[in-house]
């Protein structure tokens, strides 16, 4: 069958995105973190002791758990500028077909969750569409930052060690025991299937906790790992602060049962989404601080690299030159459904 024209699903290319992001011109002064590739969420100072952070996210890998997932992916967002989530704006698309019973049981479910992160629904919109398959939901999520507790993406300095909070691909592995299981199962055992599934509530995606740690502790910038796994953030970090990133890929944490899931269906644990990672830029002399009080608060985190200046991502693995690519399309496409 021949192959369509045009792009494969999944983000755009890089080179892509980095040119449209520069069509959007930032008039207003208001305005701290405007549309940048590698930065998780816009910034608008209101006055003098506020700055409003704005996210929007949709989930679109799966519909399974899409309530709890698009709450945490927007928080994580807000977390990683050092804000705390307040109002959550969502639009429902539905396929022909659905029940009214399966959409009152995902506004309950949103509902539930934003409860639970103390979060208020503020409106959004609902359609039953034939441009969706399944039921998908596109988040919006406003918080506040004092401004001089502002965080980006791109503050990180030269001299900085880069650490990671988390393991990589969690969230991946998670949607793969969801809409895969039976393969799982099959390969790993039913025990293997069930802790995979697990692993969207314990260790879960939420980098809220460790945010706030790193934040407390003075990182200079933070990243959420999502689409394109770990790597394409290292690399969008990278971008982000118009520096270097010297990487040690075997520093990188990933759960032997993740590294074995990925082997299952011949994919790269680092090109896996990976919500419940979060990378932080700090200053070498308190990298250790950050590492023991995430350790405290039984959050897995490791230093994985430093920054330098030049450009790119340089990655060792067993003490030798590897590739770490940019992961233009998320290792999750590659599974068919």
């Amino acid at each position: 069958m021949a192959t369509k024209p045009g792009f494969a699903a999944g983000k755009l290319p890089p080179d892509i995105m980095i040119k449209l992001l520069g069509t959007l011109g930032r008039h207003d002064p208001t305005v701290r973190l405007g549309p940048a590739m590698g930065e998780d969420a816009a910034a608008i100072q209101l006055d003098a002791r506020r700055c409003l952070i704005c996210k929007t996210d949709p989930i679109t890998f799966t519909s399974r758990r899409a309530a709890a997932l698009l709450l945490q992916v927007n928080a994580n967002d807000l977390a990683t500028r050092g804000a705390q989530p307040r109002y959550l704006q969502v639009a429902a698309f539905f396929p022909p077909g659905t029940r009214a019973g399966a959409i009152r049981r995902c506004f309950a479910e949103l509902q539930a969750e934003a409860a639970k992160m103390d979060v208020t629904i503020t409106g959004g919109h609902t359609e039953v569409t034939t441009a969706v398959t399944r039921p998908m939901l596109v988040g919006n999520m406003l918080g506040f930052v004092a401004p001089h507790r502002l965080l980006s993406t791109s503050a990180a300095r030269a001299g900085d060690v880069l650490l990671m909070a988390g393991a990589a691909a969690i969230e991946g592995s998670a949607i793969l025991a969801e809409d895969h299981g039976s393969a799982i199962e099959a390969a790993l055992g039913a025990r293997a299937r069930r802790q995979a599934r697990r692993l969207a509530v314990k260790p879960g995606i939420s980098v809220m906790q460790a945010a706030r740690i790193a934040a407390s502790l003075g990182a200079h910038a933070m990243h959420d790992p999502t689409e394109g796994g770990v790597g394409a953030a290292i690399h969008e970090m990278a971008y982000a602060a118009a520096l270097r990133i010297k990487v040690n890929l075997d520093r990188i944490p990933i759960l032997k049962l993740t590294r074995d899931i990925c082997a299952v269906f011949g994919i790269d644990p680092l090109g896996l989404t990976s919500s419940g990672a979060l990378l932080i830029a700090i200053d070498s002399k308190r990298a250790a601080q950050v590492l023991k009080r995430l350790a405290e608060a039984d959050i897995r985190a490791a230093a994985i690299g430093s920054f330098e200046s030049g450009k790119g991502v340089v990655a060792m693995r067993a003490g030798k030159p590897a590739r770490l690519p940019w992961f233009k399309r998320d290792e999750l496409l590659r599974v068919s459904r």
